[in-house]
């Protein structure tokens, strides 16, 4: 790895491999200026045209006084300059810099392997359909790609057992679930191209195996009175809040997720049965729950009253136009929206997104006494073991199965 730059060089390399992957201009220009006030300081500080992990940490507290004076919410344009920092430190010690997703328009990442890809992807794109699964296996192939294109590669003819070392150690920072899954597809991918005679050797053996702990987060919990809270802040008197009202009711009483919500059907709602019959986007698997009164009635007043009037298979659709489908984003939106408006704040450390309410539905069923098997169906879960995290929620029913020490020792 290339350990030795100049900060000069670092900035150039920087620069340069932001135009490669085609960030905005208008980004690009602010990283610029942000590099020549960061190069202009290390200059005057050090004399030395050098980068080093401490002037970069100086200089953020001299200048934007980071991280003391915003423990909480740092304003975006300190955050340009903290990601500025953080890509050249990355350019230094890993030889690339972490990068968002980038638009689906972009298609030259591919290098001299597109056919390669395209192949890979279309046969386990196949096999797995989710779209979760689908773009988080597309994400992470570009990625590596990525990683190529700046180590100047032109495909897979020219990896090496050091270049995937290489590439793994970049992927440093990133949470250690989501390190398993990309190098987990990579070494798919690899094997893939081995096994159908489009690369020579089978370099799925040189990606290094990350083990993570599972379900590190605590869940945070929602009271009763929160989520009525919740609830009655909504206006539910305009269209946008009877859209609302009815989108936060699923994920508080049926406990459903973001993607299930965003991707309800009319056809779904089965009033005849009085129920909600769908198909899981994360799962594929068909999940049936009872169409409650609350629901209901708060769907009833959103399609008759509120929804715009176009052809749409789907119940919940954006608010202005062009009238679409909503998407996961916009829910965790409407969520996050209404809790701050309530003023509910949850301890730093813990998830407290939409999904945190299938968490509260599971706690109160598991408080109520419902055996962890119809917990699982009722979250929709293809097996136990994804339900068993639930568990640490249910601090009562973990203390009633706890044993005394004497009772430890009559049993040894």
């Amino acid at each position: 790895m290339e350990r030795n730059k100049t900060l000069t060089e670092l900035i150039e390399t920087l620069i340069f491999e932001m135009e490669r992957l085609k960030y905005s201009k208008s980004l690009i220009r602010h990283v610029k200026k942000e590099c020549r006030r960061f190069f202009e300081y290390v200059m005057e500080s050090t004399g030395q045209d050098a980068f080093s992990e401490e002037i970069g940490k100086r200089y953020l507290a001299e200048k934007y006084n980071y991280p003391e004076l915003y423990p909480h919410k740092t304003p975006n344009l300190v955050l340009e300059a903290v990601r500025c920092v953080r890509r050249l430190g990355e350019l230094k010690l890993f030889g690339a810099f972490r990068r968002q997703w980038s638009s689906p328009k972009e298609t030259d990442w591919y290098l001299a392997d597109e056919q390669h890809i395209k192949t890979y992807l279309s046969k386990f794109q196949t096999a797995d359909h989710r779209p979760a699964a689908m773009a988080n296996r597309t994400r992470s192939i570009k990625r590596f790609y990525d990683f190529l294109g700046f180590r100047k590669l032109s495909g897979i003819n020219d990896v090496s057992a050091q270049i995937i070392s290489d590439y793994a150690t970049s992927l440093q920072g990133y949470a250690p679930t989501s390190v398993v899954g990309m190098l987990s597809t990579l070494k798919q991918y690899l094997r893939f191209l081995f096994r159908s005679g489009l690369c020579e050797r089978d370099w799925s053996s040189c990606v290094p195996k990350v083990q993570s702990r599972k379900n590190l987060t605590i869940p945070t919990l929602w009271e009763q009175s929160e989520i009525e809270i919740l609830l009655r802040s909504i206006d539910r008197s305009c269209a946008v809040g009877k859209r609302n009202y009815a989108i936060l009711l699923l994920a508080v009483q049926l406990g459903l997720r973001c993607s299930d919500i965003a991707g309800l059907k009319l056809e779904s709602l089965k009033w005849g049965r009085n129920e909600i019959d769908l198909v899981q986007q994360k799962t594929g698997n068909r999940l049936v729950h009872p169409l409650c009164d609350d629901i209901g009635w708060a769907i009833i007043d959103y399609i008759r009253y509120a929804r715009p009037s176009i052809e749409s298979e789907f119940v919940f659709l954006t608010a202005n136009a062009p009238y679409e489908k909503m998407s996961s984003i916009n829910v965790t939106m409407i969520f996050e929206k209404c809790a701050k408006r309530c003023g509910i704040k949850k301890p730093l450390g813990t998830t407290k997104g939409v999904h945190s309410l299938r968490h509260s539905l599971a706690r109160r069923l598991l408080e109520q006494g419902t055996p962890l098997s119809e917990v699982a169906d009722i979250m929709g879960h293809v097996s136990y073991s994804s339900t068993e995290p639930y568990l640490r929620v249910d601090v009562e029913g973990l203390r009633r199965c706890a044993l005394s020490l004497p009772e430890v020792m009559d049993r040894a």
